[in-house]
């Protein structure tokens, strides 16, 4: 099984920087082709510029756009191969005190955080679940469990990015064993 997910593609969300980047480069380091997604072409090139071998394909897309995120995954398919893994690490944490969010804010915040991360795994669920095999990890944080001033949206969205988790894992868990969330 190791051997179907390492000879499939590695998706990266937020690779151009802290945690994905340096996701991105352990996964090309051990052979696997990577896509790099996030909103900053510049930083996602600064990635592929610390790997050699061409195996790391920045792609500039915003998480929360449902509607682009399903026509990377089908592109990235046709173009490389078949996702097998997807790190779910895209995430703002925009530090606004309550009084100074506003609900256009807010939602901007959840629908990166959270909406990313449903975006990109059912787009990755699509193309797994017809093979039976995946990978799929959410980065997260416990900061819906003890929150810290100045982080309602971010707070809130990953724990809600937490709790869909565990629901796609009661959701998927009997009929694709295969498939690891």
């Amino acid at each position: 099984m190791t051997d179907r997910i390492e000879t499939g593609l590695a998706v990266v969300t937020g690779a151009g920087g802290g945690l994905g980047r340096a996701l991105a480069i352990a996964l090309c380091n051990k052979g696997m082709q990577v896509a790099g997604l996030g909103r900053q072409i510049d930083a996602l090139k600064g990635t592929q510029d610390l790997i050699e071998g061409g195996q790391f394909h920045p792609i500039e897309v915003d998480v929360a756009n449902a509607e682009k995120i399903a026509e990377v995954f089908d592109k990235l398919q046709t173009d490389i191969a078949p996702v097998r893994l997807l790190v779910n690490n895209a995430a703002v944490y925009p530090r606004r005190d309550i009084l100074d969010e506003t609900a256009d804010s807010f939602m901007q915040t959840v629908n990166i955080n959270l909406g990313g991360v449903v975006n990109c795994t059912q787009a990755a669920l699509t193309q797994m679940t017809k093979t039976g095999v995946g990978r799929i990890l959410n980065v997260s944080t416990f900061a819906d469990i003890a929150p810290i001033p100045a982080s309602a949206a971010y707070a809130t969205s990953k724990g809600a990015a937490r709790i869909f988790s565990r629901s796609c894992v009661a959701d998927l868990g009997d009929r694709f064993p295969g498939i690891v969330i």
